[in-house]
């Protein structure tokens, strides 16, 4: 438990200073952002998509095991389904930020529309939240029965531990059977929720669900990787060295699949040449290329490192890999936003005039004295007050995490 100190206190500082800061933007509203016209979605979105990613990879991982009866990845079911549920808390929470007037909420249940890929993604999130706390509370049951302890257990006092041992061992299975197409859709659903918006050139491409997939499991695979790594300590790196190099190989085969489908979409964007995909390109290429350099140079330097067996024989090199892999996945999802909203889909024909269109101006959303009220690009950057709220999921994953593990055995020396 002392080695969970920082951990939890860490979690618990960064979760109280974004629910101080929250309070801040609900009173004055979404102005405290970066956010304006052009800009609708920003840091909130990027890092739903970046926690969806990670606990669709999770519970891919956790019923892949049971699945494929991958013996050396065995131990790690429960840090697998644990790491799916901790992130999924965190993609769920980070969204209210984000809506502005978060106590509306319910009408998103009262008035839904489901034509809305927001609603499919309302609906999948609720099932696999409810998903991945199942996967936990059936792995952990038996112990529970055993030590006298846990919570909704009441209905096994009558029952045997190997009775308790047999439902919860039925149990995990089912929800593996369920839960692998689940986690597949959660993140389709969330790659749809861009991929259908045809105005945005940067996201209308039927590569974008399965690279969602792709970047899915090679970061999913990271977390639980970097969480039983500290679990296991160096003590034990020895004993579980084979899963971890198998976890290693899982995350580096995934970024071999993600960066074929980078190539193949940015071939396609720049093979055909309109002028809605070659106006993104230039964005990419010229103003936001130290973002898309740190998106591409620090997942492919991960994927080379880890097929390499200097990586893998060493914790401290699989949890820098890790890190590493992280922030440019999180990258990669501010990316998705940078310059899909800096290509503005409205336009006006002007009759005489030599261009062929020019863009509505956009409003800045506030009023200074001798300052422009409309202008005719948004470069958007995160507020403090924005970055602060951001790391609302952040702090509930950490403190999701380091509870569980600190209070139950994700470990277990015989599965």
């Amino acid at each position: 438990m002392r080695k969970l100190n920082v951990p939890f206190a860490l979690g618990l500082v960064l979760l109280l200073v974004s629910l101080f800061t929250w309070g801040y933007q609900l009173k004055n509203g979404l102005i405290v952002t970066g956010m304006r016209n052009p800009f609708s979605w920003g840091l909130y979105i990027a890092t739903f998509a970046f926690f969806v990613g990670i606990a669709a990879g999770g519970l891919i991982v956790s019923s892949s095991v049971y699945l494929f009866n991958l013996e050396q990845l065995k131990p790690f079911t429960r840090i697998a389904s644990l790491s799916a549920f901790a992130s999924i808390m965190a993609a769920a929470a980070i969204i209210l930020p984000d809506l502005g007037r978060a106590e509306r909420v319910y009408n998103l249940l009262l008035h839904p529309s489901f034509r809305s890929p927001l609603i499919w993604d309302v609906v999948v999130v609720s099932a696999y939240t409810l998903l991945t706390f199942l996967s936990v509370y059936f792995q952990l049951l038996p112990d529970w029965k055993k030590e006298g302890r846990g919570f909704l257990n009441g209905w096994t006092r009558g029952l045997t531990q190997e009775q308790v041992e047999a439902i919860a061992a039925k149990w995990a299975r089912r929800i593996a059977y369920i839960g692998l197409p689940v986690a597949v859709l959660i993140h389709t659903i969330t790659a749809l929720i861009f991929a259908t918006q045809a105005s945005r050139g940067w996201w209308y491409t039927a590569i974008l669900p399965p690279d969602f997939i792709a970047v899915a499991v090679a970061s999913g695979t990271a977390l639980v990787l970097v969480i039983s790594l500290l679990v296991a300590g160096k003590e034990r790196f020895a004993q579980y060295e084979a899963a971890f190099r198998t976890m290693a190989r899982i995350t580096a085969g995934a970024l071999a699949v993600h960066f074929f489908f980078v190539a193949m979409d940015l071939l396609i964007h720049w093979w055909w040449g309109s002028p809605e995909a070659l106006g993104v390109l230039s964005l990419v290429f010229n103003r936001y290329v130290p973002l898309y350099l740190v998106e591409i140079v620090l997942p492919a330097f991960v994927m080379i490192y880890f097929f390499t067996a200097k990586a893998r024989r060493s914790p401290r090199n699989l949890l820098w890999g890790c890190f590493l892999l992280f922030a440019g996945v999180f990258v990669h999802r501010l990316m998705l936003m940078f310059p899909a909203f800096n290509q503005y889909p409205l336009s006006l024909s002007l009759p005489g005039m030599e261009v062929e269109g020019w863009h509505y101006p956009v409003a800045v959303g506030t009023y200074q004295a001798n300052a422009p009220v409309f202008v005719g690009s948004w470069p958007y950057m995160p507020t403090i007050l924005e970055v602060a709220v951001d790391l609302l999921p952040f702090g509930l994953a950490l403190l999701i995490i380091a509870l569980l593990v600190g209070s139950y055995n994700f470990l277990p020396e015989k599965r």
